[in-house]
């Protein structure tokens, strides 16, 4: 897998930002408006020039700015981790303003041209009415529309047992995001992208696995669960690469004898 080097945002429009969030809220709206067009007209480039033209916008142009960001769910983050609302996503989700689930674009587009690459369902992705910024997560109440609570935890648990990524789609930065998705690396364009090109940006989460070797096993599932190249078996034994590691959970999820947690970083 390519790696992509973390960019850390701090120029002056990120501090802009920091200080005035709704502006951040409402570039994050528009562009979560037309998302959908611009993935269509970027899936045509492709098809006609065999370029990845999301990759060289994003890496040349935007520069990070448009991406995912991964977030665990807090069953899958260790009994005894101190963390804030902001880092784990039902906690998000609780503090967000739901407009509803819809459709995933990257399932859908993948299915209607091509033989489905999985059996994952189509309605996974979580839409607000208006963009949100973590920078306000600490500070809001709860307030779920149209879906809910249940039918956002049953999702995020189906999608969990599945071993979807679930992520936080942003834009101008990952501070503030329009859309939470639950990711397949086969079809996802942010994931799998990332996967074979380490573009464009996915920003990892606030944790990292850590494995108990003593009810490790040395099975092998959760190399399999891994999509971002953290876990390899070799002579049998399990070696752990936390450079790779984003912080998901999938292998939480996976691991047959309860091994994994996540931990803060």
């Amino acid at each position: 897998m390519n790696t992509f080097p973390y960019r850390p945002f701090e120029s002056r429009i990120d501090k802009i930002l920091k200080r005035i969030p709704a502006l951040g809220k409402l570039l994050s709206s528009l562009f979560g408006l037309v998302e959908r067009m611009i993935l269509d007209l970027f899936r045509k480039i492709d098809m006609k020039f065999n370029i990845y033209t999301m990759g060289i916008v994003n890496k040349f142009i935007l520069r990070g700015r448009w991406g995912g960001k991964v977030i665990p769910l807090n069953k899958n983050i260790s009994y005894d981790a101190k963390f804030i609302s902001s880092q784990e996503i039902l906690k998000i989700l609780e503090r967000s303003s739901v407009r509803g689930i819809s459709w995933c674009y990257c399932r859908t587009t993948q299915r209607k041209y091509e033989t489905p690459n999985c059996d994952h369902p189509i309605n996974t992705c979580i839409h607000f009415g208006f963009g949100k910024t973590l920078y306000e997560i600490p500070f809001k109440s709860y307030n779920l529309k149209k879906v809910s609570k249940k039918e956002i935890i049953d999702l995020l648990e189906e999608c969990d047992e599945r071993g979807l990524v679930h992520q936080l789609i942003y834009f101008p930065n990952p501070q503030f995001y329009y859309i939470i998705c639950n990711c397949c690396p086969c079809c996802c364009v942010i994931l799998n992208k990332f996967i074979k090109y380490g573009s464009p940006q996915m920003v990892k989460s606030d944790f990292i696995a850590n494995t108990n070797l003593t009810k490790c096993t040395n099975c092998g599932t959760c190399e399999t669960w891994c999509y971002f190249g953290a876990r390899h078996l070799i002579d049998n034994k399990l070696h752990f690469n936390s450079i790779h590691c984003f912080g998901c959970g999938t292998c939480v999820s996976k691991c047959p004898n309860k091994a994994i947690t996540l931990i803060k970083k």
